[in-house]
């Protein structure tokens, strides 16, 4: 279901003919955030039963893959477009990261700050290495934003259960030990 989802928007983004302008550009982003907003429940849930396929890792509420797709959609318009959300949307980006109340969704948000401009949110960001729903994609991210210094908060992860964590630990170790 959520990666037929994913591919919808893809085959969506290739369809689109003419160029936002700023204020389509903008319209769109708040009206694709203001829906990521709405769908975040109101308390945290507990998690699911584990997955059958992989055992250390639980299963996904429905509003955590739309929330995906949607950080995702996002990300598409932002490369279609080839425009930076305003100071107002990365915020609320950072702010949709920051809830845990929004479990796994927020993954794809916290990727979208995975560029050196957003290197002033590192501090904020780095806060959820201990969350984790997001802890492998804030390293990746910290790691593209050029965030040096997190080096005695990432090194734990290099003996994570999980081998893509265990390698985006590495990866961000190898460029910043000797920084």
């Amino acid at each position: 279901m959520f990666f037929n989802n994913l591919k919808k928007i893809n085959k969506s983004k290739q369809k689109q003919e003419l160029p936002m302008d700023r204020k389509q550009f903008d319209n769109k982003l708040n009206e694709l955030l203001s829906n990521a907003e709405f769908m975040i429940p109101d308390e945290i849930l507990p998690d699911l039963p584990f997955m059958e396929t992989t055992l250390d890792v639980h299963d996904w509420y429905d509003f955590e893959h739309e929330l995906w797709g949607i950080g995702e959609e996002i990300r598409q318009h932002i490369l279609c477009g080839k425009k930076k959300p305003n100071a107002e949307q990365v915020e609320r980006i950072v702010s949709i990261c920051m809830d845990k109340r929004a479990k796994r969704g927020r993954e794809s948000f916290v990727m979208l700050l995975g560029k050196k401009c957003y290197i002033n949110y590192a501090e904020k960001i780095a806060t959820l290495l201990s969350d984790s729903d997001v802890d492998g994609h804030v390293i990746d991210t910290l790691y593209k934003m050029g965030a040096d210094g997190y080096n005695l908060q990432i090194e734990p992860f290099t003996n994570h259960n999980r081998v893509w964590i265990r390698n985006k630990a590495k990866k961000y170790l190898e460029k910043y030990s000797n920084v």
